[in-house]
C-alpha cells in the first residue's frame, strides 16, 4: 500500500543525457521525495517498458518514461509499437497503484534545452541532433553529447541560471498544442514541462 504522503519518481530516459540532467535537477531541488533517473541498457520501446513496469513493481507512484520522437518516428515499427504501448496505459486505472507516464520530445533533449534560451516562440522544425546542435552552441558553446562534457557541467543549474525555464515551459505548452492543431505540419515540440510541474506539485503537496 502506497503511503499518500511519501512519493516516489522514477525517470527513464533513452541515454545519459536525460540522466545527468534529471541527477542535477534532483540534487539542485533536494526534493522531500524520492527522484530516481535511470536509463535502459536498450532505447528499444519494449525494453523501456519492461524497466517501468519493474519500477512499478517497487511501488514507484510515478514512472515517467522519455522518449526521443526522432529515432521512434524513422522506424515505423517501433512507431506502431510505441502508439500501442502509449494508449494501453492511458486506458489502465491503477487503484492505489503506480502510473506510466510518457514524455514525449522531438526530436530530442536538446530541443528542451535550446527553449531555455530562445527569446521569442519559434515554431522551426528541426529533425535530428544534429540540427539543434549549431543552435544550441550558441548559448552552451562547448555543448556535446559526452560523459566528460556532462561531468564539468551542472546541466540543469546551468539551465536554470543562465537561460529562462519559465519561459521554456511557456513555449513548451504553446508547441505542444500548435502541434496538435496542426498535425501535419508537426513542429518540434517537447512535453518535459510536465515533469517540471508534477515535481513542483508533488514538492509543495509534501513540504
Amino acid at each position: 500500500m502506497r503511503s499518500s504522503l511519501k512519493k516516489s519518481i522514477a525517470i527513464i530516459g533513452e541515454g545519459e543525457t536525460e540522466w545527468f540532467y534529471f541527477d542535477s535537477l534532483r540534487i539542485y531541488h533536494r526534493y522531500p521525495f524520492k527522484v530516481a533517473p535511470d536509463f535502459p541498457r536498450h532505447s528499444d520501446i519494449d525494453h523501456i517498458l519492461k524497466l517501468a513496469k519493474r519500477y512499478l513493481d517497487e511501488e514507484y507512484d510515478y514512472v515517467i518514461c522519455l522518449i526521443d520522437m526522432d529515432r521512434i518516428k524513422h522506424v515505423s515499427a517501433e512507431w506502431k509499437k510505441y502508439q500501442r504501448h502509449k494508449n494501453k496505459e492511458k486506458k489502465k486505472k491503477r487503484k492505489n497503484q503506480g502510473q506510466i507516464i510518457f514524455v514525449e520530445t522531438f526530436p530530442c533533449m536538446e530541443f528542451w534545452f535550446l527553449l531555455h534560451f530562445i527569446p521569442n516562440l519559434s515554431t522551426k522544425r528541426y529533425n535530428s541532433y544534429e540540427d539543434i546542435l549549431p543552435e544550441l552552441r550558441k548559448y552552451m558553446p562547448e555543448y556535446e553529447k559526452t560523459k566528460k562534457y556532462f561531468r564539468q557541467i551542472s546541466l540543469y543549474s546551468f539551465l536554470k541560471e543562465n537561460g529562462d525555464e519559465n519561459r521554456a515551459i511557456e513555449n513548451a505548452k504553446k508547441l505542444c498544442e500548435l502541434n496538435i492543431s496542426e498535425f501535419e505540419n508537426e513542429n518540434s515540440y517537447s512535453e518535459l514541462y510536465r515533469v517540471i510541474e508534477l515535481l513542483n506539485e508533488l514538492k509543495a503537496m509534501i513540504s
